[in-house]
């Protein structure tokens, strides 16, 4: 079932009509829309919920002929249903988001699979998204004030009455568990069976089985190229939090790994309109520099698992000469350099590591293309004809794939240090 909404632009006064795919979802948090004004460029952020199409100043009376858009909460968008010029009795005729998709697809059934993940988020996640938000500035602040973490964590929980926890590695604890299970919520069936999960699972068995002894001197040499406390507390931390809080935008992005389908690009023309790319940029710039600044420690485990020493690098199955010292000293672009040499490692992060796109944030040489939403990096500050293009869908893709990727590290990461605290 559709329902339409209408509402103009404040700024160039366009008609809009959009094509409300209905579920029980709109009950649960406030559906995000956003919208690039073709006609001038602004940018508008709306919600849908209980209440209707928010904020009602932009809403409006229906127009004989306005810019029509489909809108899911979860599913992408095919080019039918995306900015169509149309009068009210095309709009009448044109068919629901839910049965363009099923079309793009043909007999491959998508919408279920990915409906049932959305559920199960509805369910374990969506209602918790905010807790590690919240729970940050306390548990970061030092020394961590444990009965203040344990009033903020019960009222979360809406627990009327509670034990505080003992002390701080209690805390800790529990802030790890539920980075824990977020990840263990969005690692869906297929993700499970490829090879950068086995190769993440092969790492976190050396971190669970290895002498203390290892991972002390594991912990050791990754103390000596990396701050560990700045990495974790002011950068990987955070994102993740930001992601999660707002998780739900990226569900129609999410759904090529419902497929199976972990290329980037995904060679699908879909589009979403549950996000815009400003936050997607900075998402993917944030994730760009932790997974950065976060691959000594990696790089430090996968050679300690594989090679049996930290320092102990393996190119094309020939001892390399460097050290971590000399890894950490690199710049982004070498660094992810040195992973491309190593297969497990490059299938994980090169494909989110995008030094071109990295390169055209920083410098403000990202282009928006309104009607294809193809996003141009133009990288080059020296030559604007060179530009990497890639479809909005496809950046919320890679913002998920960092995500997943962060909270692999930080999992294996205090891993680590969860067995010297444990000593």
């Amino acid at each position: 079932m559709t329902v339409g909404e209408y509402f103009k632009c404040p700024l160039c006064g366009k008609d809009f009509t959009i094509k409300m795919q209905m579920d029980y979802t709109f009950k649960q948090y406030d559906w995000p829309i956003h919208v690039s004004c073709p006609g001038c460029g602004n940018e508008m952020d709306l919600f849908f919920n209980a209440n209707g199409l928010q904020p009602k100043e932009l809403k409006s009376e229906e127009a004989e002929r306005s810019i029509t858009f489909g809108y899911s909460a979860v599913l992408p968008l095919t080019k039918q249903l995306y900015f169509q010029d149309l009068t009210r009795i095309e709009r009448m005729a044109a068919s629901t988001p839910f049965l363009n998709f099923s079309a793009f697809y043909g007999e491959l059934d998508v919408s279920g699979p990915l409906g049932y993940w959305v559920g199960m988020l509805m369910g374990n996640l969506i209602p918790y998204r905010h807790y590690l938000q919240q729970l940050l500035p306390i548990i970061s602040h030092k020394p961590c004030n444990v009965k203040a973490y344990s009033n903020q964590l019960a009222s979360l929980c809406q627990a009327h009455s509670h034990d505080d926890l003992k002390d701080e590695n209690e805390c800790l604890d529990s802030f790890e568990e539920l980075h824990k299970v977020t990840y263990m919520n969005l690692a869906i069936a297929p993700y499970l069976a490829t090879e950068m999960k086995k190769t993440i699972d092969l790492l976190q068995g050396f971190v669970e089985k290895a002498d203390v002894r290892q991972i002390e001197a594991l912990m050791g040499r990754v103390n000596t190229v990396m701050n560990k406390e700045s990495w974790l507390w002011k950068e990987a931390f955070p994102v993740v939090a930001d992601i999660i809080n707002e998780i739900q935008v990226l569900f129609p992005s999410m759904s090529f790994a419902t497929q199976g389908n972990f290329n980037i690009p995904s060679g699908k023309e879909l589009y979403t309109m549950t996000v815009g790319y400003k936050k997607l940029n900075g998402w993917y710039a944030r994730c760009f520099e932790a997974l950065i600044h976060g691959l000594p420690f990696i790089v430090a485990l996968s050679n300690a698992a594989k090679n049996g020493n930290a320092d102990s690098f393996m190119i094309n199955d020939q001892k390399d000469s460097r050290n971590l010292e000399d890894f950490a000293a690199l710049n982004s672009a070498s660094r992810i350099s040195v992973i491309r040499q190593d297969n497990a490692l490059n299938d994980i992060f090169v494909p989110v590591l995008n030094n071109h796109i990295r390169n055209a944030i920083q410098h403000q040489g990202d282009q928006y293309q309104t009607m294809t939403q193809l996003v141009e990096y133009h990288y080059d500050t020296t030559d604007n004809t060179k530009h990497d293009d890639f479809r909005l869908i496809d950046v919320g893709f890679m913002v998920f794939m960092q995500l997943m990727h962060l909270l692999e590290t930080i999992l294996l990461f205090t891993s680590c240090e969860k067995r010297l605290r444990t000593v």
